[in-house]
């Protein structure tokens, strides 16, 4: 016969209101979650591989176990999210069940020491305690055996509360004290370590307050999902082969692996949102309104321990998720989470600190680009001298290119997007307008750059065909005029987008022979329309990108750099500035690094698009950065540092026969790197060529500094 303890009895039954957090003076939900779950002593065995069937293996030589080491997803999932909660005054309650032995001594100090509240766990006098054992090789691969003990055998009271609300669903013999458990709760974790009936009885009382987030891990023991309790889960967390598992347990397809398919099976059948853990691939988001977000892993140099990481991403998803932040935002904070848990031994001492899991993310973003403007000098690194400062933006129609390369239809600026989502290092979009806003809203084109984990770097006007003969220079008023409006058009879709810019390129405003257009008043006209414009969106920064010559317009009204900055002076406003393009200095016949420094010394520069070129018969190839010119190249990233250049960085390329996707993430590293050759020169050194106009010394600089790329 089970005995329970008295002292476990009061704790279970009591009222224990220290377990209630009050709510703050804002009138907010506390931060405080609940983890119902199993806490195991596990015992590490170093071994050379995962023994197979059959199969006796050896420790490996001249090592030992390692014994009672705190886990079990339940311990490990409220350690974690308890040291990620408390410092910013959340909570967590975890109810467990206890052994007998020295072991339950030590699994409670570990949950005492992270400061989660053990007053609704119980102590079992004669069953021991659950036990993993955990094969570790020495690349960090983990297989386990667990005995349940006190997590399967531990929870008679509940199970006879379970049959009883199974009779007559107004009478659950724990209802005073789940209610107790579950008073400020704005979340309950659960796993699959405990009984079902524990689950589906905590599910259930949860849904009846309705305020009330239900997360369930589906990792544990394997076994299959109540389709009311399904329903009642506002979160499935499975892994890849949980997933197949469980949709096998409905019926579903025996060996379908596209996540998004298995995971809209079990939406048919009640579930809601599941987010899916893929190891080395990230984690997949399907949301219950239909959108599906991924969230790339984090590469690790060295993985010591695999055991604990999915408890530490699905706590820190979970905190995330009462600390209201996005989607895409829980699903960061997670993986950073899970990348911080590998590099150490054991579950529960795996827990990362909620500053390691900040600087992990910082770090991510660090790798990805997405990184602060510059500081005040515009030159300034955060975080070390390998932060690189600016946003990353690629031309979205590239994106179209080489389409069988991509699962998708590429016939929707969505898909555009979704498919730069997936380029390393990428950390904006540049929309055309309108052409890109034909289809969707500018609250739906917002919520798919969320949904994306992507900003918003600038609108560019690409005025439409209507406009041949002119855009703000055609010579019908009235359509000059719809020209204007179109611009303050986009100035509120960039508005609206979250961006703080639009790139002005008409390949319209111009002329093709002598004689054809009066050269004062067609640049009056662009000087009135400018001026419009800033005046009516003073918040918006007007960028004209400036173009030489095209097959539409031989010659165009502004068609160089120092063209460029004589309108600027006209216009005379603050919130008016150029877009110099690489690919049209070149056809200017113009040196960038000279026309990025002109445009920074009048401090005007407020974007850069990046590309190369051969230039053959004014031709505008949209080469990679670096490609043909990297003397120039390594120049253009020196004369933005020094005209301390804060806007992002787009990369204005045309792939074409090149799959877009590695197009661009070689643009990005090279980008990088010429950054960083060019932030690493000898200041020194280059002054006295300069100083000299040394000619071979500056190419000798310029040869050493290539060979740090």
């Amino acid at each position: 016969m089970l005995v329970l303890r008295t002292e476990a009895l009061l704790a279970l039954f009591s009222t224990l209101l220290l377990t209630s957090v009050c709510v703050d003076a804002s009138g907010s939900r506390p931060h405080r979650i609940v983890v119902i779950g199993s806490i195991n002593a596990d015992t590490f065995l170093p071994v050379d591989r995962i023994p197979i069937e059959g199969e006796n293996l050896t420790l490996l030589p001249g090592k030992l176990p390692v014994v009672d080491v705190p886990g079990g997803k339940g311990c490990t999932q409220a350690v974690a999210a308890s040291k990620l909660l408390a410092p910013v005054g959340g909570s967590v309650s975890f109810v467990g069940q206890f052994g007998n032995d020295v072991a339950a001594q030590i699994l409670q100090q570990s949950l005492v020491d992270a400061h989660v509240d053990v007053t609704f766990c119980s102590h079992h006098e004669n069953i021991p305690s659950g036990r993993g054992y955990v094969f570790h090789t020495t690349s960090g691969q983990v297989s386990a055996v667990v005995s349940g003990g006190s997590n399967e055998l531990g929870w008679l009271e509940w199970e006879h509360a379970w049959e009883i609300y199974n009779k007559d669903r107004n009478q659950i013999l724990l209802q005073g004290k789940i209610d107790k458990l579950l008073q400020d709760c704005r979340l309950v974790m659960l796993q699959c370590e405990v009984p079902e009936y524990v689950n589906r009885l905590v599910a259930r009382c949860a849904a009846q307050r309705g305020n009330i987030l239900v997360v369930q891990d589906v990792g544990g023991e394997d076994r299959g999902m109540n389709e009311e309790h399904l329903r009642h889960c506002d979160y499935l967390m499975p892994n890849e082969s949980e997933l197949r598992r469980l949709v096998r347990s409905f019926g579903g397809p025996e060996n379908d692996s596209d996540i998004e398919t298995m995971a809209k099976f079990l939406q048919a059948r009640g579930a809601r949102n599941i987010l899916v853990t893929q190891g080395s691939k990230g984690s997949t988001l399907v949301a219950d309104d239909g959108t599906v977000i991924h969230q790339p892993a984090i590469t690790i140099e060295e993985v010591l321990d695999e055991t604990g990481a999915g408890d530490c991403y699905r706590a820190a998803f979970c905190t995330a998720l009462c600390e209201d932040k996005s989607l895409q935002q829980c699903m960061e904070w997670a993986t950073a989470a899970g990348a911080c848990s590998v590099e150490r031994l054991g579950a529960v001492p795996s827990t990362p600190t909620r500053g390691q899991v900040e600087d992990r993310v910082h770090t991510n973003w660090v790798e990805r680009s997405v990184l602060d403007i510059p500081r005040g000098d515009g030159l300034g690194f955060r975080g070390g001298a390998k932060s690189f400062p600016f946003l990353i933006g690629s031309r979205l129609n590239s994106m179209k290119d080489r389409p069988e390369l991509w699962d998708g239809a590429l016939d929707d600026p969505r898909e555009y997007v979704r498919r730069q989502s997936t380029i390393k290092g990428l950390t904006c979009v540049d929309f055309n307008f309108p052409q890109h806003f034909h289809t969707w809203s500018n609250e739906e084109a917002a919520k798919s750059l969320e949904m994306a984990g992507l900003r918003a770097g600038a609108v560019c006007l690409r005025y439409p065909s209507k406009f041949a003969r002119g855009a703000m220079n055609n010579p019908d008023y009235e359509l000059r005029q719809e020209a204007i409006e179109l611009t303050k058009h986009a100035a509120q879709m960039a508005r609206d987008l979250g961006a703080k810019e639009v790139v002005i390129w008409s390949a319209y405003d111009g002329y093709d022979y002598p004689f054809q257009v009066d050269y004062d008043e067609k640049w009056d006209e662009l000087v009135g329309a400018f001026r419009e414009c800033c005046d009516a969106y003073p918040d918006i920064r007007f960028s004209v990108e400036y173009k030489p010559t095209d097959e539409n317009t031989r010659f165009f009204t502004i068609p160089s750099t120092g063209a460029a900055l004589l309108m600027v002076n006209e216009v005379d406003r603050q919130n008016f500035g150029l877009t110099l393009d690489v690919g049209h200095m070149l056809m200017s016949g113009e040196n960038p690094g000279q026309s990025i420094a002109m445009v920074g010394r009048a401090g005007k520069l407020f974007g850069v698009q990046l590309n190369d070129g051969f230039t053959r018969l004014a031709a505008e190839d949209g080469l990679m950065f670096g490609s043909v010119h990297p003397s120039m190249a390594l120049e253009i990233m020196y004369q933005l540092r020094r005209t301390k250049f804060d806007g992002h960085f787009y990369f204005d390329t045309f792939p074409q026969r090149s799959d877009p996707v590695r197009e661009a993430e070689y643009n990005i590293r090279r980008v990088k790197a010429f950054w960083y050759a060019a932030s690493s020169m000898d200041a020194d050194r280059l002054k006295r060529v300069m100083d000299e106009h040394d000619a071979i010394g500056a190419l000798e600089l310029v040869d050493d500094s290539l060979r740090r790329i």
